[in-house]
């Protein structure tokens, strides 16, 4: 991960950003879930507690870009 691109956070995550975010099922890259999966073993999250951080990382991000795009 350290060698590659980093990509916007929606291509991170696997989540189309003109779509709903619920709607999507979370889809990490590869090399990004080996990491997030060390971090969040660590602190003993279930799949759907990752799920909720995914979803509210891009849900976050996405309400910060409409609302910069609207000034």
């Amino acid at each position: 991960i350290f060698k590659r691109e980093i990509y916007d956070i929606f291509t991170e995550l696997g989540f189309n950003r003109k779509e709903p975010i619920r709607e999507q099922q979370p889809k990490p890259l590869p090399d990004r879930k080996e990491l997030d999966d060390i971090i969040f073993n660590e602190l003993g999250l279930t799949q759907e507690e990752r799920d909720e951080v995914y979803w509210s990382v891009a849900e976050l991000v996405k309400q910060r870009l409409d609302k910069a795009a609207s000034r």
